[in-house]
């Protein structure tokens, strides 16, 4: 978990949204001075980002700058990653966290840059709304887009992020910059997804932010699916299982 005495998953912490849960409260920073010095020695750019607020642990306190959320002692000598699940409430507080954080950073995102599968009678009739990381050469990603007019039927309204994996310049870049770039970009993306070459285009494209987006969000494989409630679903999940996540109170 340590590289030159700095832990991992801080060091690659980005500043971002925070949360606060009904089991934290913040607290005066002279309370977690030394939590705070520690973050300055790890994460000297970011430790100002860092949300530090009190769990139902004594003594514990969590610790969230952007996507990632880790514990640390009081004192700032130990620090602990992994999952605090409150046993009788039965819920998992670590991934309510990271849930709350990654739908503020939806609501920040620019819809307008998206590629948009309406669901039947119009966005604004949808009953649900999905965002999905997408690689038009992800044959997953192509499974799951054969089943958007399903979930469009039962009322789910697909929004894509093009998250080409192979990075900038590389051939699933330059499908992704002509699809957005097309006249008809559903239709294109149909295309593309169906394995024809999108005709090349070039224009003034969100492409790279999409990139940072992805980033943000820390989507390392495609599709990763982000529901409206932030809850982050990695990987292909069938429209009828998807549906039913969907639809669970």
């Amino acid at each position: 978990m340590l590289e030159s005495g700095k832990n991992k998953i801080l060091i690659s912490l980005l500043s971002g949204v925070f949360f606060m849960s009904a089991y934290t409260s913040v607290f005066a920073a002279s309370e977690t001075d030394a939590i705070q010095k520690r973050l300055q020695s790890i994460i000297p750019t970011d430790a100002s980002q860092a949300l530090i607020t009190e769990t139902a642990v004594a003594g514990l306190y969590q610790v969230q700058v952007g996507m990632t959320v880790v514990y640390m002692s009081k004192d700032g000598k130990i620090l602990v990653n992994g999952n605090m699940i409150d046993l009788d409430a039965g819920k998992n507080l670590t991934k309510d966290a990271l849930a709350t954080a990654r739908k503020t950073a939806l609501d920040g995102i620019d819809a307008s840059s998206l590629i948009v599968f309406p669901a039947k009678g119009g966005q604004d009739k949808a009953k649900h709304t999905i965002t999905v990381f997408t690689d038009i050469d992800c044959p997953y990603c192509e499974k799951l887009h054969k089943e958007v007019p399903a979930l469009n039927a039962a009322g789910v309204n697909v929004r894509y992020i093009a998250y080409p994996r192979a990075g900038m310049g590389s051939p699933s870049y330059f499908k992704a910059v002509s699809v957005w770039c097309a006249k008809d970009p559903l239709k294109a993306m149909d295309n593309a997804m169906a394995g024809m070459k999108p005709e090349n285009k070039q224009c003034k494209n969100p492409v790279n932010q999409h990139l940072k987006y992805a980033e943000e969000f820390e989507v390392n494989g495609t599709p990763n699916i982000v529901l409206e409630n932030g809850e982050l679903l990695p990987g292909y999940v069938p429209a009828k299982k998807l549906i039913a996540i969907l639809n669970t109170p």
